[in-house]
């Protein structure tokens, strides 16, 4: 039997795009035209209002030009730890 995933946490994941979104010194008006993603959406996704669809999170990654990976580790639970952002 396969143990079901780790639960995912979205507060960990906004911040971490919030983050990297900030060192890439871009304003959210700015992200949302890279990614075709809004500026309402990207603000839900930021506070953690909103749990973004994969290609959503990989359109996101492309506008900040890092691996979509890099973000969606953000928000893995690893036991009582959430993985830190390294931005």
């Amino acid at each position: 039997m396969i143990d079901p995933p780790p639960p995912y946490d979205v507060t960990a994941l906004g911040v971490s795009i919030a983050k990297a979104r900030q060192a890439a010194r871009l304003t959210l008006e700015q992200l949302a035209e890279r990614s075709g993603i809004s500026r309402r959406q990207l603000i839900d996704i930021e506070q953690a209002n909103k749990t973004p669809r994969i290609t959503t999170l990989h359109a996101i990654a492309h506008g900040l030009g890092i691996p979509v990976g890099d973000l969606a580790q953000h928000g893995c639970v690893h036991g009582d730890d959430v993985a830190e952002a390294s931005y």
